[in-house]
């Protein structure tokens, strides 16, 4: 009995000592700042491209005197909806405020920020709230990253004077709140990413189509999605058609376990499968934002330290495959000349 007790009461320190670890490693140190940084960009850069795509039709689109009037559009505001263009039926009032979804996502993209951050949360969410029939569907995803991206460090990486804001939190890593904060917003978009991925692998693998690996070869016939014939020669091969139904249901299926597993190569093989599944949806189907911000959200998947082990690798490969000092460009007070003939007296010694 006393030994079990024992036993037991080591277990229990064990466990304490574990949970201790882990809510001090949470609350010291913001982990996934190069995936949201990432994320930040994509979406900054996804929203200009959305704006700028049908700028010449932007008022029959999101005008006061669009297709989908102003009555409407407010009719179909989900609960708790808003929408910056409903709030005039001003023509100068619209030009005003959709010029300002460009400024801001392009601010965004380049500088980050909390501020940022909810300002593009409040134009994205005006923006898509005003006519949901031109959504591609990342649309969705974004609108809730965006929210949690408010509380998260944004700009750690890729942009203006990231590495002196990296400096001082690595100066600051001591439990603060605005840590928690970080973290657990970044676990939620990481959580939404995830759930978002196995439900439509779920939804996938439930459907006969799927199952019969025939879905992509219907897809392909869908007129809006008919970006290339070499896309719909493909999937009309009953190998290829197949493979990629498989291949896509068994990646999304994948994602939660390679997040949660302990080997690196896990996350990076599953989240490179999603990105360039996404990348082939983009190239073949036409969707690219849709594409965009989904690598965006497969970017939070990853670790830093997974990001600074590629890095690492490419770095390994550029020396492999470049000898050191190699440039393009024949040094300063150079002529080709003396260049070439600098190379005969190496070949000839």
């Amino acid at each position: 009995m006393t030994r079990v007790s024992a036993l037991t009461a080591r277990a229990w320190r064990t466990g304490t000592a574990r949970l201790d670890t882990a809510l001090l490693r949470l609350a010291t140190r913001r982990h996934r700042l190069i995936g949201i940084a990432a994320l930040r960009v994509v979406i900054g850069f996804a929203t200009v491209l959305y704006c700028l795509s049908d700028y010449s039709r932007r008022r029959f689109l999101w005008g006061p005197d669009s297709y989908n009037s102003l009555s409407t559009a407010k009719d179909a505001l989900p609960r708790w909806g808003f929408s910056l263009f409903l709030w005039s039926h001003s023509t100068l009032w619209f030009e005003i405020v959709f010029h300002a979804v460009i400024v801001v996502a392009l601010a965004f993209m380049i500088f980050g920020g909390r501020w940022l951050a909810l300002a593009q949360a409040v134009m994205m969410w005006s923006l898509h709230n005003r006519n949901q029939d031109v959504l591609e569907g990342g649309d969705n995803l974004a609108q809730i990253l965006i929210l949690f991206m408010v509380f998260t460090v944004s700009d750690a990486y890729f942009a203006p004077g990231a590495k002196r804001r990296r400096a001082q939190l690595r100066e600051q890593e001591r439990p603060a709140f605005s840590t928690v904060l970080h973290n657990l917003a970044a676990f939620l978009i990481v959580f939404q990413t995830a759930v978002l991925y196995f439900a439509a692998g779920y939804w996938k693998i439930t459907g006969k189509m799927w199952q019969d690996g025939v879905a992509m070869y219907y897809i392909s016939r869908i007129t809006g999605f008919q970006m290339s014939a070499a896309y719909t020669h493909l999937m009309s091969n009953a190998y290829v058609g197949t493979a990629v139904c498989y291949f896509t249901i068994a990646v999304e299926l994948a994602l939660p376990f390679a997040i949660l597993s302990a080997r690196p190569w896990v996350r990076k093989a599953n989240t490179l499968a999603l990105e360039a599944m996404h990348v082939g949806i983009m190239v073949c189907m036409g969707l690219v934002c849709f594409g965009l911000l989904m690598i965006g959200a497969d970017c939070t998947c990853l670790r830093d330290d997974d990001y600074r082990s590629l890095a690492r690798r490419l770095r390994t490969l550029k020396e492999r495959l470049l000898p050191r000092g190699w440039s393009p460009l024949p040094a300063r007070g150079m002529s080709p000349v003396a260049i070439a003939a600098g190379q005969d007296g190496v070949a000839d010694a």
